[in-house]
């Protein structure tokens, strides 16, 4: 499921930002030094996921049954988690490497609701549109943690979290068809 989701930001990326999308590489891995020392020449747009947690905001903890012949079907809402990634890019010019941040914004404060075309494998059949929000403050890691946990690789970043859809698989249940009322009559002797 992750990796349609990564899928569909890379094709976000590449029909929504106003780039020749020939001319840049789009990566998910952890940027360190090991990675940006295995970059070419093309400036890279890096999305790295960094957090995943349930949106409790969505939550809807009802449970639902459903009736197939003598049994039933029990369901819930699915669980809607929040994936967020840090969007960086990498370029040998500040320049581009500005530029290139700026067009990326740019494109993505578009889609609150993420357009169907972009949509693939999984993310397709969800069962609630994905949202995105763009650089929210509580989604900010804090600069010093999560750069120092890369090699201090400081870069101009923001966050972008992703809200999807995570059907709980269903369970098959008895159900209840009849009811049984036992009724004892007691004799009661006058004095």
């Amino acid at each position: 499921m992750i990796h349609d989701l990564d899928e569909t930001l890379k094709q976000l990326l590449i029909q929504k930002v106003p780039i020749d999308p020939s001319a840049i590489d789009i990566m998910f891995e952890r940027p360190n030094t090991d990675w940006e020392n295995q970059l070419g020449n093309k400036p890279a747009i890096n999305c790295f996921l960094y957090d995943i947690r349930e949106n409790l905001e969505f939550r809807d903890p009802e449970r639902y049954i459903t009736r197939n012949g003598a049994n039933g079907t029990q369901t819930r809402d699915p669980v809607r988690m929040d994936l967020t990634y840090q969007l960086t890019v990498w370029a040998k010019d500040v320049d581009i490497e500005h530029r290139l941040l700026g067009n990326v914004m740019k494109a993505l404060v578009n889609y609150p609701l993420l357009p169907q075309e972009v949509l693939v494998g999984q993310m397709r059949n969800q069962s609630r549109p994905l949202r995105a929000w763009f650089a929210l403050p509580q989604d900010t890691p804090n600069t010093w943690d999560f750069w120092g946990a890369n090699e201090w690789r400081l870069k101009a970043g923001f966050s972008y979290r992703i809200t999807v859809a995570v059907e709980p698989t269903p369970v098959e249940v008895d159900l209840v068809t009849e009811k049984v009322i036992k009724m004892e009559l007691l004799n009661q002797q006058e004095s």
